[in-house]
């Protein structure tokens, strides 16, 4: 009687206990971007203690892990399995992101956190997959390498730092990074990361009431995989309100987390004669009712600080965030379907006396991108802000992709259904690995992941199992 995967891996329930497990044990330390080192250090555990590896980082706190072939499979092409270790920290408020761990739950089968936070399913739990599996001893495989990376979510750094001769001898890499169950992705976008920065320029505060003004409970979620879904943005939403706003003058202006997250929250201190009237701004958020259904602006008297914006630095910077491009801009004609090109406004802050603004430029194509940011140097221009910019190539995708051809025979042998290959319009580290290493055959997957980036991410139990047996399968295929 023939033993299926399944029943070699304890059946369902084992699986989905067992993947949850790990992912709990890789999240028990605050892990933003550069800050990776403690969980790094849960990383290297697990594969002492429960692979028997012996694992090593570079100077950029990347990991690598080498396995040898189960007996019998040691001709076998060799497997690059990679993640990455970091995580975008939104925050509703109260959670510190260097400092505090994710709170985990099991909730109304999903796993999500308490709300405070995101809950880093990106990537953390396509890691645990990848772990769990490999830690069962159940499943037969060629040589492995496993490759965990830093700051992939701040423009791919640690893939930048990855040495060729950790890649160079793979045959073909899959990424675990992909948000969507039941796809193969063969292609990503181009990132251009803007920071734009003016000095902050003040005068004495009038004597008038100062009012501080919320826009809060916008859903927000990643600048890529939810831009199409016309979520509100809150810094554009109040500084449209803020610039017809007669006779008020700015103290502060905040908004949002990051340059990949859509911002769920901003904030603004003006005085006015009169506490201002709302009501065009909740006119404003009458369109989102369906995408933002927690959206909320408020009003309250607050401490007058002692000073203000300039007229000059107030009329400027509403003018140039009015400017920026938030949206879709693009649909990509290879991939129909496909959101080609986008910008997202996503953080307006204040630090060491310059006011910053963070945006995010995502294109399948470099026309596209170049378009944009010729639009958003030219209002920086005119608005007296200067940019710094990072970026990273597009990963070019192409149908005809042997590993991806590989993930769905599997897939269709567990569930009658083919996979759906295709691009995504987010950025993933195979457009780094692919200068790297020409020529190497890449993939990405993922288990579901729903508003990734936003404290309301979350993964839903039921379906781990059928990832883990699609990267099982996976490994006993190749």
């Amino acid at each position: 009687m023939t033993i299926t995967l399944l029943e070699r891996l304890g059946g369902r329930s084992t699986i989905a206990r067992g993947v949850e497990a790990v992912f709990r044990r890789l999240s028990r330390h605050p892990h933003p971007s550069h800050r990776e080192e403690a969980t790094r250090e849960d990383y290297i555990a697990f594969l002492r203690e429960e692979l028997g590896a012996e694992p090593r980082t570079d100077q950029a706190g990347n990991l690598l892990c080498r396995l040898n072939a189960t007996p019998g499979r040691e001709g076998r092409p060799r497997l690059i399995l990679q993640g990455h270790m970091d995580m975008v920290c939104a925050s509703a408020g109260g959670f510190r992101p260097e400092q505090d761990a994710v709170t985990i739950l099991n909730q109304d089968g999903f796993l999500r956190s308490d709300g405070r936070s995101s809950l880093g399913a990106d990537n953390g739990l396509g890691n645990a997959a990848v772990l769990w599996l490999l830690s069962t001893g159940q499943v037969a495989h060629g040589p492995l390498s496993l490759l965990f990376t830093t700051a992939e979510e701040v423009g791919l750094a640690g893939a930048r730092e990855v040495d060729t001769s950790w890649l160079s001898d793979g045959n073909c890499l899959l990424n675990t990074d992909g948000f969507h169950l039941g796809r193969a992705i063969v292609g990503s976008a181009g990132g251009r990361r803007e920071t734009w920065t003016r000095p902050l320029e003040t005068q004495a505060a009038p004597q008038l009431p100062a009012w501080r003004l919320t826009l809060t409970g916008g859903l927000g979620g990643h600048s890529g995989d939810d831009i199409h879904r016309g979520r509100a943005n809150t810094i554009k939403l109040l500084t449209n309100y803020l610039a017809g706003l007669p006779g008020a003058r700015l103290a502060a202006l905040s908004g949002g987390m990051a340059h990949n997250a859509i911002p769920a929250q901003a904030q603004a201190v003006v005085f006015a004669p009169a506490q201002p009237d709302l009501t065009l701004l909740r006119e404003a958020l009458e369109p989102y009712g369906e995408t933002d259904p927690g959206l909320t602006a408020e009003c309250v008297r607050t401490e007058a600080p002692p000073q203000v914006w300039t007229p000059a630095l107030q009329a400027h910077t509403l003018a140039f965030l009015s400017g920026l491009y938030h949206g879709v801009y693009a649909m990509d004609a290879a991939f129909p379907g496909t959101v080609g090109a986008s910008a997202n406004l996503g953080r307006v802050w204040t630090e060491e006396n310059t006011l910053r603004i963070s945006t995010f430029l995502r294109a399948a194509r470099q026309q596209e991108e170049k378009e944009l940011a010729d639009r958003h140097e030219a209002l920086a221009r005119a608005h007296g802000f200067t940019g710094t910019v990072v970026s990273y190539p597009g990963w070019p995708g192409d149908r005809n992709n042997s590993l991806a051809a590989s993930l769905d025979k599997v897939w269709r042998t567990q569930t009658g259904c083919g996979l759906d290959i295709s691009a995504v319009h987010v950025g993933l580290e195979p457009s780094i690995f692919q200068a790297k290493v020409p020529g190497m055959v890449m993939a990405s997957t993922g288990p579901d992941i729903l508003d990734a980036h936003s404290v309301d991410e979350r993964a839903p139990v039921d379906s781990l199992p059928d990832y883990v047996l699609l990267l099982a399968g996976l490994l006993e295929a190749i």
